[in-house]
């Protein structure tokens, strides 16, 4: 079982050539760190927003705070289902030294890409709706979301990016 390189393209670019560089090293260090735990903190914040601050059923708040929720959980829950999936019947998606990982459908990386802008899009327009009226609590949440979202967004696409159009392998930036 690896990673599959919609999680990390470095990672699954070493599953496929071991070396004993540091390419695995970085590789580890980005997924966890950087992209896992960017969406990670994206989820739970956007969950505390949902029911701590943005709580009243009907307002434009709510609303907008449940778009950006469920743009998530589109994006998450396609990410999650083709992990699951390709290794529950044997196409984990990963490489191997004698295999290119298997590249998800055209959909699932549209239903990716279109909740991660979805959610950003929301989070755009709750903080400008928010402005005026928002806490300063609220503020620094919304803002704190724009970063990460474009962060993890980008992350995101840059391992789509890595394994479908390059030829090749992820090098590392410490040598």
């Amino acid at each position: 079982m690896g990673v599959p390189y919609f999680l990390s393209a470095q990672l699954d670019g070493h599953q496929k050539n071991p070396k004993t560089d540091s390419g695995a090293l970085e590789g580890w260090i980005g997924f966890l760190f950087f992209n896992l735990a960017a969406w990670v903190a994206i989820v739970i914040i956007d969950i505390m927003l949902l029911a701590n601050e943005f709580k009243h059923a009907g307002t434009p708040h709510h609303k907008l705070q449940t778009g950006a929720l469920i743009s998530l959980v589109v994006s998450a829950g396609t990410i999650v289902a083709f992990y699951v999936g390709g290794m529950c019947f044997g196409e984990p998606f990963t490489s191997t030294p004698s295999k290119d990982a298997a590249t998800l459908p055209p959909f699932a990386t549209a239903l990716i890409a279109g909740g991660m802008k979805a959610t950003l899009g929301f989070t755009y327009v709750l903080l400008i709706v928010s402005v005026a009226t928002a806490t300063e609590r609220q503020l620094e949440f919304l803002i704190a979301q724009i970063a990460l979202k474009h962060f993890g967004s980008a992350m995101a696409l840059a391992n789509q990016r890595l394994h479908l159009f390059t030829t090749e392998g992820v090098k590392s930036a410490t040598y």
